[in-house]
């Protein structure tokens, strides 16, 4: 009885501590899914190629795979929302969301490098798409040179 008890008490501090790591972690998953939703629509076409590298660079992170995908999924759908809306809205909100991290250095760098992944991922990376990075870098104090290919 006493180590089921010892077991349990574990096993509630192991849950704490994810509880905890998830609860500081969901200002970088709500930039994370407005990054993405930015680049996804640069180019006004949110491909299947571009979910995926989403989906996949969220279920590798240490940090985002914590979270439910589909809680993942359900914030970039809703930042693509407003971009349905209007665009103009739809970036300037998914930035403000952006700048939330802006500082906390490593989280926006990591943030800046999967847009890239992203913006890459249906095998060409526009100009449309280098200048949400640009915006991105701009909005979190970065220098874009830092992140973007050079042609």
């Amino acid at each position: 009885m006493l180590q089921g008890m010892l077991d349990k008490l574990k096993e509630m501090g192991s849950n704490l501590k994810d509880d905890a790591t998830r609860l500081r972690n969901k200002s970088f998953m709500n930039a994370c899914t407005a990054g993405c939703a930015i680049i996804a629509n640069a180019d006004g076409v949110v491909s299947p190629d571009e979910k995926r590298k989403m989906m996949a660079f969220m279920n590798s992170s240490d940090v985002l795979s914590l979270y439910d995908s589909g809680e993942v999924i359900k914030g970039f759908e809703a930042h693509c929302a407003k971009y349905e809306f209007d665009p103009q809205i739809g970036e300037a909100e998914a930035l403000r969301v952006v700048a939330g991290i802006k500082s906390k250095p490593a989280e926006a760098r990591l943030l800046v490098r999967a847009c890239c992944v992203i913006a890459a991922a249906d095998g060409n990376f526009d100009e449309d798409e280098r200048g949400a990075v640009t915006r991105i870098c701009h909005e979190l104090g970065l220098e874009p040179s830092e992140f973007l290919p050079t042609k």
